[in-house]
């Protein structure tokens, strides 16, 4: 059969690649699928529909494509893959997959928080002169709720009150560089930052009669604690009445 360009519609998601790499491993479903071997449903454009998770599909298609399981470092779907892995019956992936699990399990666990600092001006790399300072802690409930109230809030509790132990969630610091304290106290209970990045952009204030410049600078600044197998991140204690509280996490979040 030629190597003709495909659109796939999965759970909504469309994906073009060919024939060819659809077909890459026979005996799995897509396999059987585009060989006609399945009766296939299609979308309202004609493209071949299949309702599964749209969103994760890409995984199973870069391994498709090179054979090789490339997942970030931070990946915390494992078993919404494995499960794709599975219905697909991609064995060869499979089998990686499963080997992924273990190498996890050995390693232990990642824990990940990102302190982004905005600041707006006319001077915003300069501020204390003349501009605006918004800095935004980003991460799961109980992962934040590790760093001390000092730093964070004493009411930081309330603010995520509704959220559940496992949410990804914003919280904005308040005070004068609170993203170098906070990266101090990461450092200082060894966390690792393992990435960090600014970006800037610039504008025209029309709402002011001199129409001024107003620069923006974005800081990312993102952190990193790998525990070992059995050991889970600690609440500060200083957020309860009661003493240390230990947060429990899956052994398979990261």
């Amino acid at each position: 059969m030629a190597d003709t360009m495909v659109t796939v519609n999965v759970g909504g998601v469309l994906y073009t690649t060919t024939s060819f790499t659809l077909q890459k491993y026979p005996d799995s479903m897509l396999g059987a699928l585009m060989s006609g071997k399945f009766q296939t449903a299609h979308d309202a454009q004609g493209n071949v529909f299949i309702d599964r998770d749209g969103r994760i599909f890409r995984h199973i298609l870069n391994f498709l494509r090179t054979s090789v399981l490339c997942l970030p470092s931070d990946f915390s779907e494992i078993e919404l893959l494995y499960a794709e892995a599975d219905f697909y019956q991609i064995k060869p992936l499979i089998n990686l997959l499963n080997q992924y699990k273990e190498q996890q399990a050995s390693i232990g666990v990642s824990y990940f928080l990102e302190i982004i600092e905005v600041r707006t001006g006319s001077t915003a790399t300069m501020p204390t002169n003349n501009s605006r300072v918004k800095t935004i802690l980003s991460g799961r409930k109980n992962v934040i709720l590790s760093l001390p109230p000092a730093l964070i809030g004493s009411d930081v509790t309330e603010k995520l009150q509704y959220k559940d132990e496992l949410e990804h969630t914003e919280l904005e610091l308040y005070g004068s560089n609170a993203r170098l304290k906070v990266g101090e106290e990461l450092q200082s209970k060894g966390w690792q930052q393992v990435a960090s990045n600014m970006s800037t952009s610039s504008g025209f204030d029309t709402k002011s009669l001199h129409n001024h410049l107003i620069i923006e600078h974005s800081y990312r600044d993102r952190w990193c604690m790998t525990l070992a197998p059995g050991e889970s991140i600690k609440v500060n204690p200083d957020h309860f009445q009661c003493a240390a509280q230990e947060v429990n996490f899956p052994s398979d979040y990261s």
